[in-house]
């Protein structure tokens, strides 16, 4: 921060700056932004987001503040709009403060414990560290696959957060600002609870909540249950599908020259490796559907589905189903979505279909050995974006979930729906 360092004196020389509470409420439509200190009180920081509209940055401590501009004993500084002020602001923009929904703040750097980290975990806390955030903590089931996990993190992407076997002890140890739940669904609804009771923004793994031995109503109740307690902690809340990234990213490319409006079939066919599961086909939905759900929750915009042409296909390791979208002012949105789970090749398929042009999701590393997104069009052409479960973590670090509770809980009452069907249509032998 040299440069910030040499432009400071200029900035208080040239009147831009003001301190003081009551002297920021009375110029705050003149200011470009603020900066807070990093000792400033979570309460004093979150009505300042409620007091202000103009952008909120919060670094140094008030030792930096009296060195920098030679105030003593302040931790809130207010910048006047100027050419000076803009340079300042850009300098800052690491620590610039997200405000998220329900009035929460979103620390910039925050501090993230991961639980579950030994599988897809792992790579949510790369991809937690690669954007800039400190992870600090995760949990394991013993203190055996704890000294486990905490060497493949090492080993995978450097984090040497410190590792737990009890999330109460987690939470009050290490006080993280964001929460990835990464565990088997079953235990979801209890640990974003007991974290969202901490004051902690919370990340969720898909299905939101599941566990096959509660009824449907239940598992909803759950939901709409975690959803008022994340408004009453003003606490952000969000369900990883990082397929909603890849398929926005689709229909960019599907956008250059059609509208999506015209799109009529959406086609998704997801297949995994069985990795030792038995062949039961609502075992395959719940683990690749939400993700082909949340598909097609983006192209139909929140519209429901007329559950009357509803076609399930459940055998094996196989999972289908067929249903149509009537989207309001547009054309009809008609849905197949194909989940597997297979022992023979191609063992990895990630493909969406718009109408007659179909992208199929591949992965490649860039030229710093970084994985990122590869989408083939049919043209042959292919495009390369950033990896979709970073893209979604990125998003969330900057205020926005992209399944927020509300779209999980139609993304869930899908899911539970359509593995009624198809759990009651089975095919005649």
């Amino acid at each position: 921060m040299d440069d910030f360092s040499k432009l400071a004196p200029f900035m208080r020389r040239s009147g831009q700056i003001e301190i003081g509470r009551d002297r920021l409420a009375q110029v705050r439509k003149q200011l470009l932004c603020l900066l807070v200190t990093d000792d400033l009180s979570a309460n004093s920081l979150k009505k300042m987001i409620e007091d202000f509209d103009c952008p909120i940055y919060r670094h140094f401590n008030m030792t930096d503040i009296e060195r920098l501009f030679g105030y003593t004993g302040t931790k809130i500084v207010g910048f006047r709009r100027s050419s000076l002020s803009t340079k300042l602001q850009g300098m800052l923009k690491p620590w610039q403060v997200r405000r998220v929904a329900n009035g929460g703040v979103l620390l910039p750097q925050p501090r993230v414990a991961v639980l579950g980290a030994s599988g897809i975990g792992r790579h949510h806390a790369n991809w937690w560290r690669l954007e800039g955030a400190n992870v600090c903590a995760f949990l394991g089931s013993s203190e055996a696959s704890v000294e486990r996990t905490a060497a493949t993190l090492r080993e995978h992407c450097g984090c040497d957060g410190r590792g737990y076997c009890s999330l109460a002890e987690l939470l009050a140890t290490e006080k993280p600002d964001v929460v990835d739940v990464c565990l088997p669904p079953a235990l979801h609804y209890a640990a974003v609870k007991e974290s969202l009771l901490a004051g902690c923004h919370v990340l969720c793994e898909k299905p939101f909540v599941f566990d096959d031995t509660l009824p449907a109503e239940e598992l909803l109740a759950q939901v709409d249950e975690l959803t008022e307690l994340a408004r009453v902690q003003r606490c952000m809340l969000g369900v990883c599908t990082q397929y909603v990234m890849a398929v926005k990213e689709c229909l960019k490319l599907w956008k250059n020259g059609h509208d999506v409006a015209d799109i009529e079939h959406f086609h998704g066919r997801l297949v995994s490796p069985t990795r030792n599961r038995p062949p039961v086909p609502e075992w395959t939905w719940v683990d690749l559907a939400p993700h082909m759900l949340g598909m097609c929750q983006v192209i139909a915009g929140g519209a429901e589905p007329d559950w009357g042409t509803l076609k399930t296909r459940f055998e094996d390791h196989l999972a289908e189903a067929e249903f149509t979208v009537f989207r309001a002012k547009t054309k009809p949105l008609r849905c197949h979505i194909h989940t597997f789970h297979t022992d023979t090749e191609p063992k990895n398929v990630r493909q969406v279909q718009l109408n007659d042009q179909l992208y199929d999701i591949g992965g490649c590393r860039d030229e710093q050995g970084v994985f990122q997104m590869e989408i083939a069009c049919r043209d042959g052409d292919t495009e390369k974006r950033e990896d979709m479960l970073r893209l979604l973590i990125r998003s969330f670090l900057r205020g926005r979930t992209e399944m927020d509770p509300a779209m999980a809980r139609q993304n869930l009452a899908w899911m539970l729906r359509i593995i009624r069907h198809g759990l009651t249509h089975q095919p005649q032998a």
